[in-house]
């Protein structure tokens, strides 16, 4: 579910692009070496003076413009907004071609995947997840196999952050493989490597 968190990082990654602005001796003009958005057509379709010298912006002006790109007048009625609006206003914001982040730039693969596994009497064991956030994630899904082949994992256990905690009730399952993948509310991400194990 879209929460307030998600756009203030989109605010936030605006503003970092703002902040590769240089100015180019050849053409004598401002640029951005953009990482995140395609900030000059945002600019040049929002009527914003950017190329002034004395030009300057600010995390509240990001969320301003964050805010009208999702389809808000402004950040205040965003951040008021049940969450069925705000989920709404996501998909408007990742549609609306200002992003640089393309299908073809797939979420990068969680890193230090570590499943801890205790014995939890009588109902089997318990795995506790932990692994290393990624920019742009909603939420974690968890897989597991009998082999070691993503290709046969199958979803065990999401979560909005790490650690994701699962309980086997019944035999204990200390033999699975255990992978993550991110999730942007599009599509998932690449697999992560094989989970360590403390047993």
């Amino acid at each position: 579910m879209a929460s307030i968190d998600y756009f203030k990082m989109q605010a936030k990654n605006l503003l970092k692009d703002f902040n590769t602005r240089f100015f180019d001796e050849q053409d004598h003009s401002y640029h951005y070496n953009s990482v995140y958005f395609d900030i000059s057509v945002i600019f040049g379709d929002n009527g914003i003076p950017d190329k002034k010298e004395d030009f300057s912006f600010t995390l509240m002006n990001a969320q301003h413009l964050i805010a009208k790109l999702a389809g808000f007048s402004h950040w205040k009625e965003l951040v008021t907004s049940p969450p069925n609006e705000l989920e709404a206003a996501q998909r408007r914001l990742n549609k609306s071609g200002y992003t640089l982040r393309q299908k073809s730039h797939r979420l990068p693969a969680p890193q230090n995947l570590y499943a801890f596994i205790v014995p939890n009497g009588v109902f089997g064991i318990s795995v506790e997840f932990s692994f290393t956030p990624v920019e742009y994630a909603k939420k974690y899904m968890i897989y597991s196999s009998d082999e070691n082949d993503t290709a046969t994992a199958q979803p065990l256990a999401e979560g909005e952050f790490s650690p994701i905690k699962y309980i086997y009730r019944g035999q204990q399952r200390t033999h699975k493989c255990y992978w993550v993948r991110a999730f942007d509310g599009t599509e998932y991400g690449e697999w992560s490597a094989l989970a360590d194990k403390n047993r």
